[in-house]
């Protein structure tokens, strides 16, 4: 085999195993994000969930996560307790290796704090998860999230105020002849 043919076997072989990396996920050495997902929020609002699922091949801490579409990204542990959910913020998640850790809708999960851009249906927000590795090596994957969902009612920011002069026209009784 020619130098020039095992370079073209040796680049198509790193071309399929990065298209294969991007189908599957992000991923950053020994961990891989996949699933991102969040509902639509408005710049403004108090605070939005993230959700992902976390692969690794070793066990790991997961220690932070942050974005630049809020101010902060906390840590949300969610248990049951007395048959009711309690939610935590903790410092670190336990991300267990040849498993998979699911950050789920009404379970544990990442709660974005003072939401400093909107995003919407068919947006994606990056997000950026740190951990740390058994042996005290900084890891980190970054992700993007994909927006589905609806805003709910309470949610939506007031874009429009209505003229009350224009409401007052529009509902005062026609004329009778």
């Amino acid at each position: 085999m020619t130098s020039r043919s095992a370079l073209w076997f040796s680049l198509r072989g790193a071309v399929t195993a990065c298209a294969m990396a991007a189908a599957l996920g992000a991923s950053a050495g020994e961990v891989t994000l996949k699933a991102a997902w969040l509902r639509p929020a408005a710049a403004g609002m108090g605070e939005a969930q993230a959700y992902v699922d976390i692969v690794s091949e070793a066990d790991l801490e997961l220690v932070g996560a942050s974005t630049p579409f809020a101010k902060k990204v906390e840590l949300v542990l969610v248990a049951m307790n007395n048959d009711s959910l309690e939610q935590k913020v903790v410092a670190t998640l336990p991300v267990p290796g040849g498993k998979t850790t699911r950050l789920a809708y009404r379970g544990s999960h990442l709660r974005l704090v003072e939401i400093t851009k909107s995003f919407g249906n068919g947006n994606s927000v990056p997000l950026t998860l740190a951990f740390k590795s058994a042996d005290g090596k900084d890891v980190s994957a970054t992700v993007d999230a994909q927006v589905r969902g609806l805003l709910q009612p309470q949610q939506m920011p007031a874009l429009v105020t209505k003229d009350p002069e224009s409401t007052s026209k529009a509902s005062a009784p026609a004329e009778v002849n």
